[in-house]
């Protein structure tokens, strides 16, 4: 017997509110087709949507679902009643709750599947004690600074280059490799890095132009110390913990390792890719620092219990204090004892490339590094001020020579834009000797220069400016743009991200769905379960017994009912031979045959 009807009932007697939420958590599939309780019955019904709505469902819920039917001897909690019809996974039956068929068979085969019986669903766990010689959680600074540097350098990268998607609209692997290798950190922190920033939305993936980019929060996210920064992407990441892992952690306590293990027992019928999903979780914990072999670490508990205050009260107690300056090598290595201040750190970081992430981070100074920043608009003068005001070591002669040689040939060679016949890119030069250089360069053949005719100082170019500049500096060339934005601040990209089309998190197709519904249920002809089940035989070409009362007379007729509009029914009487048309008011009752 289907539970059709039952659940009809059920979507008929809810308010808006209650329906957009069912339909939010649901979302039926066939969307377009749905246009009353009884469409939205069927599809909800569906094998694939009763395995979606089962799924996240722990052992009190499942149990709940079967003592409905009498599977399981257990005296049913209203309020847990009430919350499963609000998912659609209970009926109505003359107002009072009933089990769906459809239901409690998929619940059977669930747990047959996963080999639970029904009876292990009320079966309460023995509480284990927790070890008192469990992990120090007071190490987790030491991955909050790593994971927010390496976040930090991912993301400076991303706003100069962004990365590319695959077709289907994921990070592609290359794009990984490629900031894993330029911000030298592993490919799996990188992977996990990026996932961070994704949650904290300060990179967004563009379906149109298939980039991974920086967000308009770029910005602002860099301007903020190492704890606020750690604590939009803590925040973030505890928001997204998967459902049924935070309510097996409500038994667990603060052992998310142990709340992952737990899962399939308190949720038998999860399928196995959320399991893979929640030990995932448990590596994006530890990137950051929130666990620390599965416990979670003091802020990421203040976090969870929304205590944002005890969140920072801890993050000033643990993490290390701000640095005020860096060590300057011979080799040209820099040495960062501890985190800067987000200026400092934006200053060393637009003049060299990191060999090391961490709490101590190592960087280098290099030739390109510092052509790099000339060509984002920095000056030998400006480069050797930020050395002199942050070098706890002075500038060792090795920079010093690497700095006067640059002051030498800076401004040599300015790149601009150009609009005319000559090209769309125009390089000016120092000496007329500097450009006829250039101009017989073979390694620059490929920009295809050609010389002004007024003036022996001007080349032009038909490439844009950025491919002359990139080509110049790889060549050994070191070419400024004029015009050239700051070199020690980050650019605001504009925020592709899509906004959500409503409040309620519907898409249009979703919320005319509500209306219809919600519409119908309320414009019915007649208030008894016999107009849903008169409907339900039309949609599924069913037989119906049929019982009118008209003059005081009672008629029974069996009828395959066609429509039913304007307050009449239209039905075949197969015995008759003929087409009966019936009010529906003068119908009592109705059974299916």
């Amino acid at each position: 017997m289907s539970g059709t009807l039952a659940l009809a009932s059920a979507i008929a007697a809810m308010d808006q509110e209650t329906l957009t939420s069912l339909v939010l958590q649901r979302r039926p599939q066939a969307a377009a087709g749905v246009s009353d309780p009884i469409g939205l019955a069927s599809e909800l019904l569906r094998s694939d949507a009763v395995s979606r709505a089962l799924a996240p469902l722990d052992t009190t819920r499942l149990a709940t679902l079967l003592s409905l039917s009498g599977d399981v001897d257990l005296e049913p909690d209203p309020n847990l009643i009430a919350e499963l019809t609000r998912l659609g996974l209970v009926g109505l039956d003359n107002g009072n709750s009933t089990p769906l068929p459809e239901i409690t068979l998929a619940v059977q085969s669930g747990l047959n599947a996963a080999g639970v019986s029904p009876s292990e669903l009320t079966a309460t766990a023995a509480a284990e004690n927790p070890d008192d010689a469990g992990p120090d959680t007071s190490t987790w600074y030491a991955a909050a600074v790593t994971s927010v540097g390496q976040s930090a350098e991912i993301l400076r990268q991303l706003v100069d280059r962004p990365g590319r998607l695959n077709r289907n609209g994921s990070i592609a692997v290359a794009t990984i490799r490629l900031l894993a290798e330029s911000s030298s950190v592993e490919v799996t922190e990188a992977t996990l890095a990026l996932r961070a920033l994704e949650r904290a939305e300060l990179v967004s993936t563009s379906k149109a132009s298939q980039l991974l980019l920086s967000t308009a929060a770029t910005t602002q996210w860099l301007a903020k110390s190492y704890g606020e920064r750690w604590i939009d992407l803590a925040n973030a990441t505890m928001s997204a913990m998967p459902a049924p892992l935070l309510g097996t952690l409500g038994i667990a306590g603060t052992d998310l390792a142990s709340a992952v293990a737990a899962l399939p027992i308190q949720f038998p019928l999860l399928p196995p890719a959320e399991l893979t999903a929640a030990a995932e979780f448990i590596k994006a914990t530890e990137h950051l620092g929130l666990t620390v072999e599965g416990m979670l670490s003091a802020p990421a508990r203040a976090l969870l219990a929304g205590d944002h205050e005890a969140a920072r009260g801890a993050l000033e107690r643990d993490l290390p204090a701000v640095t005020s300056g860096i060590y300057v090598q011979p080799d040209l290595s820099i040495v960062v004892p501890g985190p800067l201040s987000p200026s400092d750190e934006a200053e060393v970081a637009a003049l060299s490339r990191p060999e090391h992430i961490g709490i101590a981070t190592t960087r280098r100074v290099t030739e390109a590094s510092l052509a790099d920043a000339i060509e984002r608009g920095a000056t030998a003068d400006s480069t050797r001020g930020v050395f002199t005001r942050l070098s706890l070591t002075g500038i060792p002669q090795p920079l010093d020579y690497l700095l006067t040689s640059l002051a030498e040939r800076v401004g040599t060679i300015v790149v601009a834009d150009h609009v005319g016949e000559e090209g769309r890119t125009r390089v000016t030069v120092s000496r007329p000797e500097l450009g006829q250089t250039i101009f017989v360069d073979r390694s620059l053949q490929h920009v295809q220069f050609s010389p002004s005719s007024s003036n022996a100082t001007v080349l032009y170019s038909r490439l844009r400016p950025e491919h002359v500049i990139a080509a110049l500096n790889d060549a050994r060339y070191p070419a400024s743009m004029a015009n050239a934005r700051a070199a020690f601040q980050v650019p605001q990209r504009a925020d592709e991200v899509e906004k959500p089309t409503d409040a309620s998190g519907l898409t249009p197709e979703l919320i005319n769905l509500v209306e219809r519904v919600f519409l119908a249920a309320r414009s019915e002809p007649g208030t008894g379960d016999f107009t849903r089940l008169l409907e339900l035989a039309i949609r599924e070409r069913g037989t119906v017994r049929v019982t009118a009362e008209a003059r005081g007379q009672t008629h029974q007729f069996t009828l395959l009912p066609v429509s039913l509009s304007g307050g009449r029914l239209r039905a075949t009487d197969a015995a008759a031979g003929m087409e009966r048309t019936l009010p529906v008011s003068t119908i009592t009752a109705v059974e299916s045959v």
